[in-house]
């Protein structure tokens, strides 16, 4: 079985969700890289070893940090996201042909798009079904010029073409906070009466770095972007992940506390209770 502790080194970059660069919060030495948390998760909930090849497939072929990994929680159990950014747009390196190409071996697709459709970003889903089916959806992302705050559409791409899906609003959470505070309140799945503003802004996140707000077809969500490894652990144990996750967490804190993460919950009313449909927690391999 592979080793899920990978250390980090001196010439390793610090990025979060985005791939923005940020500086390392404590001492570097003798600590682990995110990656780790990736290949833990696959342990934890029993992965086919091929999902790691695939992830390692594309950290050769793109380069170490540049590929982002989400682990989400649904309803009906656990599955994994990848997310591939290039902001050149149009003059990327990382288009949607290179990486389907790259993990062909392990799960094909049909899917294309013009390479002069100026997206920033796309993912795909990897689940326990992986090898057993083709990738028949993608969700690209491009900008949104114009908003008053920056900001992101995503689309679901498949054979049959493009179909508007999120709406992602991204704030500081220091200086916006009033901003984020409205964004939150105009749902079109919540009323404004019924709110429960803490359920949603939690207080334990609300000193991350950057909040994003989306609006969905089905629900919102919010994400909390940069947090630290205490706020990690307290997300995993708020919404109940498996304990092999939340004792790593708390096992290898001294060696998780130089970096920033990123976590998101999806949510809805209903019958007049807040609800998280789907969370997640993030970070760069």
């Amino acid at each position: 079985m592979p080793n899920v502790l990978e250390w980090a080194r001196p010439s390793d970059l610090y990025r979060d969700y985005c791939l923005w660069d940020y500086k390392p919060i404590a001492k570097t030495e003798g600590k682990l890289r995110q990656s780790s948390l990736l290949w833990q998760s696959f342990e934890t909930l029993s992965a086919s070893p091929a999902l790691r090849q695939l992830v390692e497939a594309l950290r050769t072929e793109l380069g170490a940090f540049q590929t982002v990994w989400g682990v989400k929680k649904l309803a009906e159990g656990f599955a994994w996201e990848l997310y591939i950014y290039d902001y050149a747009r149009i003059d990327r390196l990382a288009d949607i042909q290179r990486v389907l190409q790259t993990i062909a071996p392990w799960v094909p697709s049909t899917i294309t798009l013009p390479t002069d459709r100026p997206y920033f970003m796309f993912s795909f889903d990897i689940d326990a079904q992986l090898g057993t089916r083709h990738l028949d959806q993608l969700s690209v992302y491009i900008g949104n010029p114009g908003s008053s705050v920056s900001s992101g559409i995503c689309y679901q791409l498949t054979d049959r073409g493009l179909r508007m899906d999120n709406l992602y609003y991204f704030f500081d959470a220091r200086s916006q906070w009033k901003d984020i505070v409205a964004k939150v309140a105009c749902s079109a799945h919540i009323g404004l009466r019924e709110i429960p503003l803490d359920a949603i802004l939690w207080p334990e996140l609300r000193d991350c770095g950057v909040i994003v707000v989306a609006n969905k077809k089905h629900n919102d969500g919010v994400y909390f972007s940069r947090i630290t490894i205490d706020q990690l652990i307290f997300f995993a144990q708020r919404l109940n992940y498996p304990e092999p996750i939340k004792s790593f967490l708390r096992q290898n804190r001294d060696r998780l506390d130089h970096l920033l993460y990123d976590v998101g919950i999806d949510y809805r009313m209903i019958e007049g209770t807040l609800q998280v449909t789907k969370s997640a927690y993030y970070g760069v391999v």
